[in-house]
């Protein structure tokens, strides 16, 4: 198998570098190559490039960037790479997400957000060109294209998408809690989403999340203690709080963020506390 480093190897030694190309030649080229790429990506091949393929692509963008005009070109170039991942999300991927609802339309969104991560890592080893010599070595640095595609992604899906999949969310995280089996793993994919499109901090995750889950668990276990102080005996309530506490604590470790652990159990012995002093619950369960 050829790694990347011997494919930029064996194109450094090759003639194409002397091959003058005009930007609308070069970039037909790179838009057909990019298309299969896409298409493949969608059919789920393996790999969705091979290494003649990536490295023709490579040598295209090398060739361009080498060239007089070579700074005009790697600027219109690095415009085109984020016009691709535009162009994609709002023809394909966004299309695809609006169709579907609830649990379908989770699945879809780990899916086009796998999709996505694929895209970026050979759009990445095509374009790396453009990231090591015009984007890193200019006065004051673009974002590299990692950046501008985990950008896109945030900007067009994710602002769109993550309200709706947060109630899906929490709808399953109640079923849980009544007593339903769910999928986890597709719950832990979808939080997973939130912690990587906040850019290297929870900030999306705790504010579009946990803070609505904190919301709804103290919602609902101040609905369930108001019953079970009618219902129970004291001995029998304090065996629930406890094994609702262990089912939180359970939920951080399947598929919640590991941070949200203390404020998940502060949030149920709040809940508690409330309603026990609220409606007289200790005089009730003595």
């Amino acid at each position: 198998m050829i790694t990347s480093q011997k494919l930029i190897s064996v194109e450094l030694t090759t003639d194409t570098r002397r091959m003058v190309l005009n930007f609308e030649e070069g970039w037909l080229s790179l838009e057909e190559g990019i298309t299969e790429l896409i298409r493949n990506i969608e059919r789920e091949c393996e790999p969705a490039l091979n290494p003649q393929q990536h490295l023709n692509l490579y040598t295209i963008i090398y060739n361009m960037c080498i060239q007089k005009n070579s700074d005009y070109y790697s600027q219109q170039l690095y415009e085109k790479y984020r016009q691709v991942i535009e162009d994609y999300t709002i023809q394909t991927v966004l299309p695809s997400l609006r169709e579907k609802h609830g649990e379908d339309m989770l699945r879809e969104l780990v899916r086009r957000w796998k999709n996505h991560v694929i895209l970026l890592n050979w759009l990445g080893k095509v374009f790396r060109y453009i990231d090591r010599y015009y984007v890193c070595r200019r006065a004051i640095p673009f974002p590299t294209l990692g950046k501008v595609g985990l950008k896109c992604f945030c900007d067009l899906v994710y602002c769109e998408m993550h309200s709706t999949a947060k109630e899906a969310v929490l709808a399953l995280i109640h079923k849980e809690r009544e007593g339903e089996e769910i999928d986890r793993e597709l719950v832990k994919s979808v939080l997973d989403i939130y912690v990587e499109n906040g850019m290297g901090t929870l900030e999306k995750y705790e504010e579009d999340f946990e803070n609505f889950l904190l919301q709804d668990t103290a919602s609902y276990y101040s609905c369930k203690v108001s019953r079970w102080i009618q219902e129970d005996s004291c001995s029998d309530y304090m065996l629930k709080s406890e094994e609702c506490l262990e089912n939180e604590r359970e939920r951080v470790t399947h598929y919640l963020h590991s941070s949200t652990e203390p404020r998940l159990v502060e949030a149920v012995k709040e809940a508690f506390d409330v309603i026990l002093k609220k409606d007289g619950g200790s005089e009730k369960l003595a």
